[in-house]
């Protein structure tokens, strides 16, 4: 009987070690391995939040604020948001370049797969397009039931299979294809041959999620996992704030801020619905997508570079397409997250879909013979009929945001967001024991450059809103 024991999927990596200091002078590595880290930055601020925090070697991982604002998603209460389903989309955020990721090796992100539904077409008034929600019956009045349909990828990565990289300790990658790539990184690293030796090892989900959580906060990850097995942690905080010039100047929110006198620091701030749907939409933000908006310095520990090495690639040579490399370095957000206020400009997928089907029609061959759905159009023996997204009742409360008003929220300094009331403020200070003559406070206007800087201040620190709106503080009057 053959054994039906089931492998863990794993790729080869080889690593230069300098034997002197026991850190990894650069790593060699083809295209499974570069795949891993270029999905890296697909992935959503609410995925590496929880990803941060699963059991691994390196144990759980503290990212800035992500942490305390993930779970505090998880602990707002189900009414506080417009549907059943916006919570979960928080927790649980789609990567619009799931396509893509699901063909790579060893793929981290526990998100579950989007389901899709198509309609009966059994109806003439029923419209040929497809659904992320379930009804109970078709919208066309028949009765017919709505049929779970699959999401076919055809994707295959991200670089090309022929391609070879040299990768730094950390993580800046450089195409193998020039012979003096090795000898400038050695002269560069101090180092003579005779200290250095030679280390294959294969890479397992496990050190994959390692390598995620060092990348974030290390500038040695390569050699945090694969030498050390601890983290070096690196915090430098280089608070330029250079973001791309197409932000909203006409965005405004109006904040109420609570300051400790005693160190200038941001208790906690007083919102409407619009300020805590700006901390909330971080979530379902993509990494690469916000490391753009941040002018590629978002001082995530070794993410800029990785970044950087990305935008540099040969998007014909190295990378599969055009479409790939803007997959990377500009993701969009997943169709799923709607918001009629576009808090920072990240755009949205667009929602085009092909349906794959045999026979004459795909009315006469939804029920009778094999059919899935695609985001792209291939040449084949089948036939394809473009199709678009629907928009569902259930889910139309998203166009408001995520959350309802128009309760007033709090989020302290570390994005703990709850909503607020008098009693939830002085059991708040009461807990904290500060003295009621220690506070003061200040109604702000907070525009888009506000908001990257309490984004990039969330990623990198654990006082988001005191880092980010220093600027706001310098003349607090007491009230």
């Amino acid at each position: 009987m053959a054994d039906t024991t089931e492998t863990e999927e794993n790729v080869q990596l080889k690593l230069l070690i300098n034997e002197e200091s026991n850190k990894v002078v650069f790593a060699e590595a083809g295209k499974d391995f570069v795949d891993i880290l270029c999905s890296f930055l697909t992935l959503p601020l609410g995925t590496i939040a929880r990803l941060s925090q699963k059991d691994s070697n390196m144990g759980p991982v503290t990212v800035g604020c992500l942490n305390s604002l993930y779970q505090s998603v998880a602990n707002l209460k189900e009414q506080c948001y417009w549907t059943d389903s916006i919570k979960e989309l928080l927790l649980q955020p789609k990567n619009s370049s799931e396509d893509y990721c699901s063909s790579i090796k060893v793929n981290i992100d526990d998100t579950q797969p989007t389901n899709y539904f198509i309609r009966c077409l059994k109806s003439s008034n029923c419209k040929f397009n497809s659904s992320l929600y379930l009804d109970q019956h078709c919208k066309c009045g028949t009765g017919s039931a709505m049929r779970s349909v699959v999401l076919k990828h055809f994707r295959e990565g991200f670089v090309n299979s022929d391609a070879t990289f040299l990768i730094t300790d950390d993580l800046i990658i450089m195409s193998n294809s020039l012979v003096y790539t090795s000898i400038s990184l050695l002269k560069n690293s101090g180092i003579v041959t005779t200290s250095t030796k030679e280390m294959t090892l294969n890479v397992t989900k496990e050190k994959v999620l390692d390598l995620l959580k060092c990348a974030l906060v290390s500038k040695s990850p390569l050699t945090d996992v694969f030498l050390r097995n601890k983290l070096s942690i690196e915090r430098i905080w280089i608070f330029s704030c250079d973001t791309e010039n197409n932000l909203d100047t006409n965005f405004q929110i109006n904040v109420e801020l609570v300051i400790r006198k005693s160190h200038g620091k941001i208790l906690f701030a007083h919102g409407e619905q619009d300020f805590a749907d700006l901390l909330l939409s971080f979530l379902a933000f993509p990494l690469g997508g916000v490391v753009r908006k941040l002018g590629g310095y978002s001082s995530i520990g070794s993410i800029d570079g990785l970044y950087k090495s990305i935008v540099e690639f040969d998007e014909t040579k190295i990378l599969l397409s055009k479409e790939t490399k803007n997959r990377l370095v500009d993701p969009h957000l997943a169709h799923e997250y709607k918001s009629s206020k576009h808090i920072l400009p990240i755009n949205q997928s667009p929602a085009k879909f092909y349906c794959y089907y045999q026979g004459e029609s795909p009315r006469q061959s939804i029920f009778q013979h094999k059919y899935f759905i695609s985001t792209e159009y291939r040449k084949d023996k089948g036939k394809y009929e473009s199709m678009h997204l629907a928009k569902d009742n259930e889910n139309a409360g998203s166009n408001e945001g995520y959350i309802k008003g128009p309760t007033t929220y709090l989020a302290t300094d570390e994005l703990v967001i709850a909503p607020s009331s008098p009693i939830s403020v002085l059991l708040l200070i009461q807990r904290l024991q500060i003295p009621l003559e220690d506070l003061e406070k200040k109604v702000v206007n907070i525009g888009m450059k506000e908001c990257v800087r309490i984004l990039k201040s969330a990623l990198t620190s654990t006082s988001a809103l005191t880092n980010g709106l220093s600027h706001l503080l310098t003349e607090v009057k007491e009230e």
